[in-house]
């Protein structure tokens, strides 16, 4: 009977002390990493990747800056909101995949979450975002410009940078990689 009761009041410390161990998560932000690499740059919270073919931009979507009730709730679960625009300066029409884009980084490789995603996490309220997010494959014209959502999952707290890299991008019949690089921080700038 004394070895239960210590036990009980083991365990009971134990769980007690859990919540307590657990480290405490980090608010960050992602800000862009500033490459030296040609044709990458920054624009206050946006990573750039500019070439003669295509312009291409991303920026974290943050508590505060939308309205819509499933984005709103994505982002207080931790979700990961980028606004990404692409501009064709091509002649040739441009063809944008969203299933070849990924979120990558040293821990995790995390691919946007596509309409059926979305409709698990928030039923028939991911019909307000219709239009808005990237699901299906964009056709972006000579001198067109597209914008959308990607949505990831959560990322790992051991992530210190991150990129989004965009691979099997259509211009004409030729095929181009690029990524856009950014950084955790605990500042937004």
């Amino acid at each position: 009977m004394m070895k239960k009761t210590c036990f009980l009041a083991l365990m009971l410390f134990v769980a007690a002390c859990l919540p307590s161990c657990q480290p405490k998560p980090r608010v960050s932000y992602l800000v862009p990493d500033s490459s030296k690499t040609a044709g990458y740059s920054t624009r206050g919270a946006e990573s750039v990747y500019e070439n003669k073919a295509i312009a291409a931009s991303a920026r974290q979507v943050r508590k505060g800056e939308v309205s819509n009730e499933l984005i709103v709730s994505l982002l207080e679960k931790d979700y990961l909101v980028l606004m990404m625009t692409i501009e064709n300066r091509s002649a040739s029409k441009a063809i944008y995949k969203p299933n070849y884009t990924a979120l990558v980084n040293s821990v995790d490789y995390l691919r946007p979450l596509d309409y059926t995603d979305l409709y698990e996490l928030g039923g028939e309220s991911v019909d307000s975002l219709k239009g808005k997010f990237f699901d299906l494959d964009a056709q972006i014209p000579p001198g067109g410009r597209t914008t959308g959502l990607l949505i990831f999952t959560k990322v790992s707290k051991e992530a210190k940078k991150a990129a989004i890299e965009v691979r099997e991008f259509y211009v004409g019949t030729d095929t181009m990689t690029f990524s856009l690089p950014f950084q955790f921080k605990s500042t937004p700038y």
